[in-house]
């Protein structure tokens, strides 16, 4: 995710335009206030959102769910792969691990293994790394978190957030406080985490989708990138499903409970994982923001024009089309965030990271939860946005915390928390 003014930029704002965006502060605060607490927040802005479930006048829950499981998740689906993502292709192909080194780490008191994994496709073939620490000490296979540059893979030493520096990063974007008591944290818990180098599936580039996973399945008499073909996003999460492959052959992983997690560009990828792939036992977003957890038609923060703009590689070419026509999509993000139902899925906002769009990202959760409640589960409690640094829901998980944009200790604990709390319900279950 990108930020389009320097922070001293802001700091040195005029005193009349903070004067003003205060005063309608206070009468926004005003008109949603005088709305009541029971009418949707998103109509009292204004927005008219897809519908999750159609015309719903007389059926039952019952009745609603069939519909959902029956043709209707999958109606969203495919339109966000022909309007949004992009499609990946269903062509054939052939995960191998190639060889797996491990060592014991004493600081971390965990075991960290290196898995080297090869991936043919109808054009060629290419390999990629799987890095997963484990606990030193488990009763069993382990939960485990996995992301796309969720450590630094080739440190011994590696801080939750901070990402591997490769030729093309443009150095780390986030990082946790305390990593060794983070990580402490973690195994203490029980679960495991494991990262993949986005650059070795799909570089994060415009390169005419060329290179990387892309380059495995398109023909070589075919001259364009079809308009509705998978972008690099799609690509991600298309690599986070084969690092799943991967995973899922290791006897000391819980094959099962693979939860995919992702900050920023790896939170959408690691959402549209989720909405592709239901092997994945829980989804975790954090500062996703547009083309992520963030509803489009609010055209707050980042826009589909910008993203679409600074990043032309990363969803389909179709996405483009609604650069300054979000209300034409016909799609939104709470419905990506729906596809994850009924398996749980946390997002995650922060206060200062206004260019996400934090509010959107709740509404987005919050509506989402319709379709949770079919399942019995209890969503994301709403219309109010939640208080700071407070972590609500059961099925669809949220919290607003204070902060930027980045990927905190405070973040990891809510996940964690929401992971053991999902763990113990099944278990009663």
């Amino acid at each position: 995710m990108t930020y389009p003014f320097d922070r001293i930029v802001l700091l040195h704002a005029s005193l009349s335009v903070l004067c003003r965006r205060w005063a309608w502060g206070m009468v926004g605060c005003f008109f949603l206030c005088s709305a009541g607490y029971g009418q949707d927040a998103e109509q009292v802005q204004g927005l008219k959102l897809p519908s999750l479930l159609g015309p719903s006048a007389g059926l039952g829950r019952s009745e609603l769910r069939q519909r959902w499981e029956g043709h209707r998740r999958q109606e969203i689906l495919q339109q966000f792969e022909q309007h949004v993502y992009g499609k990946a292709p269903h062509q054939g192909f052939e995960v191998t691990v190639l060889n797996t080194d491990w060592q014991w780490v004493g600081p971390y008191a965990a075991k960290r293994k290196t898995i080297q994994a090869h991936l043919a496709g109808p054009m060629g073939s290419l390999e990629f790394k799987v890095t997963l620490w484990l606990p030193e000490k488990s009763l069993g296979p382990c939960p485990v978190f996995l992301g796309m540059h969720l450590f630094d893979s080739g440190s011994l030493q590696p801080v939750l957030g901070q990402p591997w520096k490769g030729s093309s990063s443009k150095g780390p974007e986030l990082a946790s406080q305390n990593p060794s008591w983070l990580w402490q944290q973690l195994f203490v818990r029980g679960f495991g985490a494991a990262t993949v180098d986005a650059d070795e599936m799909d570089p994060d580039q415009h390169d005419g989708f060329k290179n990387g996973v892309h380059g495995l399945f398109h023909d070589a008499n075919r001259q364009t990138h079809g308009d509705r073909d998978w972008g690099t996003l799609a690509a991600w999460a298309w690599g986070l499903s084969r690092a799943l492959d991967v995973l899922a052959r290791d006897q000391e992983v819980d094959g099962e409970r693979v939860m995919v997690v992702g900050h920023s560009r790896m939170g959408k990828a690691a959402l549209w994982a989720g909405a592709t792939d239901e092997r994945f036992a829980m989804v975790f977003s954090n500062n996703s923001g547009c083309g992520g957890a963030a509803l489009s038609r609010r055209r707050h923060g980042e826009t589909v024009a910008h993203i679409n703009r600074v990043f032309p590689h990363w969803f389909c070419s179709q996405f483009h089309a609604y650069g300054d026509a979000e209300d034409e999509i016909p799609v939104d993000q709470h419905q990506l965030i729906a596809l994850m139902a009924p398996r749980p899925v946390y997002v995650a906002s922060a206060l200062e990271d206004d260019w996400a769009d934090p509010k959107g990202e709740f509404l987005s959760a919050y509506r989402a939860s319709e379709v949770y409640s079919l399942y019995d589960k209890a969503g994301c409690p709403g219309p109010a946005q939640p208080e700071l640094n407070q972590s609500v829901g059961e099925g669809v998980g949220y919290h607003l915390r204070s902060g930027r944009h980045d990927l905190t200790t405070f973040d990891w604990m809510c996940f964690l928390d929401f992971a053991e709390a999902q763990a113990h319900r099944s278990k009663r279950k």
